[in-house]
């Protein structure tokens, strides 16, 4: 496998205007920057006026046809990859990368989630910037590091690490593997979720809510709160609150929220509704609840009410396999890889992490 960052270099390196090549690529690394996590904070800091890091013969740019650095900061999952690699694919040689933020080096925050994968997989890093968050210094370092090495020739570290008798340290034998302890994982049992009414000065509230009881006595109607109305009801008739809530003027779909609750085996599918056409209800939200079985766990759709139902129950049966009976998007899966099942749901299983010390030669 050809080793891309060396190619550069060599090409860099070679033929009699190698010193003029190397001066142009050194004070010219306009990058394109992927931002996909909160490390384009920090890069903005450090192209900011405080720091200014275009003093050193660089620059952000949005087109990466005219780029030859890409900066990727932070996290990168499984379908941001693919936009990773046919970035850096479209950039001219040479071309470099620089790797910010503890995401995108082994995780971070994220070690464990089922849909991040690791950016210098995806594309040859030159060099990384820990921390989090990495500091404007760190990235600018990284720069420095980088223009260090188009004109040597040759990788550098930027930080050198003292040798340490870990055997010493740790009161172990010398070149003993030593694995920290795992963390025993358990699901405690939790209190039932309780949404209970609560008095509020809210006189439009309190009429709605007297209405709305009228229309739907198979169901619990409270306020929460000013401007938020709950309502509980049996799976079975979560459709036609649906369409007494339609009658009403609430005319789209807001979010819908599947709470897994595992000690009693069940799900709280929530669907919250408002109205983009009456005035008086633009700034009310309707919570309306139904429990379904966690090992059956199917619900009628509301698409044909609200199409804007739609994203939201995919996007709940990607995450938690409950099945909108109705929806012909069932079964597609379109948010996560096709490998992953239910991730969100409390019982899915983690990828442990596996941690080995290693004494350094």
């Amino acid at each position: 496998m050809k080793d891309v960052n060396a190619e550069n270099i060599e090409f860099l390196g070679s033929g009699a205007l190698a010193p003029v090549k190397k001066w142009g690529a050194k004070w010219s690394l306009w990058a394109v920057h992927l931002v996909t996590s909160c490390c384009g904070v920090e890069l903005a800091h450090a192209y900011a006026s405080g720091y200014d890091a275009e003093r050193w013969g660089t620059l952000n740019f949005g087109m990466m046809r005219q780029t030859n650095l890409i900066i990727v900061e932070g996290t990168i999952t499984k379908k941001m990859a693919r936009a990773l690699r046919i970035t850096w694919e479209q950039m001219p040689d040479p071309k470099f990368v620089i790797l910010i933020g503890a995401c995108g080096i082994e995780g971070g925050l994220f070690w464990n989630s089922y849909h991040i994968t690791r950016p210098w997989k995806i594309v040859p890093v030159d060099y990384f910037v820990p921390g989090c968050p990495p500091t404007p210094e760190g990235l600018i370092s990284a720069v420095r590091a980088l223009q260090k090495k188009i004109e040597r020739g040759e990788a550098r570290t930027t930080v050198d690490f003292k040798e340490a008798d870990l055997a010493k340290i740790l009161g172990t034998e010398a070149g003993k593997e030593r694995k920290p302890p795992k963390p025993p994982l358990k699901i405690a049992e939790k209190p039932e979720i309780k949404i209970e009414p609560k008095e509020v000065d809210w006189e439009f509230g309190n009429q709605l809510v007297d209405k709305l009881r009228g229309k739907i006595p198979y169901a619990e109607v409270f306020t929460t709160n000013v401007n938020r109305i709950y309502i509980k009801t049996n799976a079975k008739f979560y459709k036609k609150v649906a369409k007494a809530l339609e009658s009403e003027g609430f005319d789209h779909v807001k979010s819908i929220n599947v709470i897994d609750v595992l000690h009693e085996n069940k799900f709280i599918v929530e669907c919250s509704v408002s109205s983009y056409s009456v005035k008086e209800l633009m700034p009310v939200i309707v919570t309306f609840a139904a429990e379904i079985d966690r090992n059956n766990p199917r619900i009628p759709s509301l698409t044909d009410i609200w199409l804007s139902a739609d994203y939201q129950e995919r996007e709940m049966h990607d995450f938690f396999g409950v099945w909108f009976e109705g929806n012909p998007n069932m079964g597609q899966k379109f948010l996560i890889a096709p490998e992953v099942e239910t991730p969100l749901r409390k019982d899915f299983k983690l990828e442990e992490p596996s941690y080995v010390l290693e004494e350094s030669k």
